[in-house]
């Protein structure tokens, strides 16, 4: 990596094998095993899910199949792109660790960021998730600013814009520090010949209406665009928007890439994205939903 006086920035190696094809899940919304007592917990748990049941184990079948099917895909890094739970409380977090232990998927083929979901209980909640629950998924998962996760020929830049709000906002914030972070690995000639794949909740284009923006879009949303713009071998993976996104930056190839929510599928069908490395770039492999 660069050297000098810049800041030395985090690096992530796994020693799994190669990454030829990725798979790509986002949205899973998961429940706690248990009700919380709290009648406020309940009411956001109400809001939040509003239109979905409150059914805990039906979420997490939705997820166990999910991962199911993304493990028979011959995938080799397995991204999950942020609304890991509905509110972000300790017992959510547990369940959806609990899960992903169940899926027999090293941890080290796993790459996890927070969504605005993730952050509604407290400002800390990821952190203290990354120390406690989802600890054995720390080392490939989003943290400080600037971390790389290397997997030899791919490179995972995993970005928390999750940020502590009301229920009543989903915004996302790419901060300062992970504009500077992120051009200063854009930039950094040790990673020019890999594939860079950015992984973040938030969609990095802006919603159509400014109103809908403030309230649910990415803020830093130009600055991003910008980075992407300027630095075209850069691919980014989202969630957010509960739907398949393709979207080009520039001239060529699609480069921002949005999956479906695993929480709006059917148990028996869940919608996993599938990628393939080539030539530093994604390829679209398309949906896969059965084992």
């Amino acid at each position: 990596m660069s050297q000098g006086n810049e800041v030395q920035l985090p690096i992530a190696t796994s020693h799994a094998n190669k990454v030829r094809r990725i798979a790509h899940l986002s949205d899973v919304h998961m429940l706690g095993a248990q009700a919380n007592p709290s009648h406020l917990h309940n009411l956001s748990l109400h809001f939040l899910s509003f239109g979905r049941a409150l059914d805990p184990e039906g979420r997490t079948r939705k997820l166990k199949r999910a991962l199911a099917v993304a493990r028979q895909s011959n995938a080799d890094h397995f991204v999950i792109s942020g609304d890991l739970t509905e509110v972000g409380s300790p017992d959510q977090f547990e369940a959806f660790a609990e899960t992903l232990h169940g899926s027999e998927i090293h941890p080290e083929r796993i790459t996890l960021v927070p969504g605005n979901h993730d952050a509604y209980t407290s400002p800390d909640a990821w952190k203290q998730a990354l120390e406690g629950p989802l600890r054995s998924f720390a080392s490939t998962s989003s943290g400080e600013p600037g971390k790389v996760v290397d997997r030899g020929d791919v490179v995972f830049l995993p970005v928390d814009v999750s940020c502590f709000q009301a229920i009543t906002r989903s915004a996302g914030e790419l901060t300062p520090a992970w504009g500077d972070a992120l051009e200063h690995r854009f930039s950094d000639s040790g990673i020019a010949n890999k594939a860079v794949v950015v992984v973040q909740h938030h969609q990095p284009f802006a919603h159509a209406r400014g109103a809908w923006q403030w309230i649910d879009g990415l803020r830093g949303h130009v600055r991003l665009m910008d980075l992407l713009t300027r630095y075209v071998r850069v691919q980014l993976l989202h969630g957010h928007m509960h739907k398949v996104v393709d979207r080009l930056v520039g001239l060529g190839k699609s480069r921002i890439f949005g999956a479906p929510a695993i929480v709006d599928d059917t148990e028996e069908a869940p919608r996993v994205r599938l990628y393939d490395v080539r030539g530093g770039v994604l390829e679209d492999a398309g949906m896969c939903s059965t084992a």
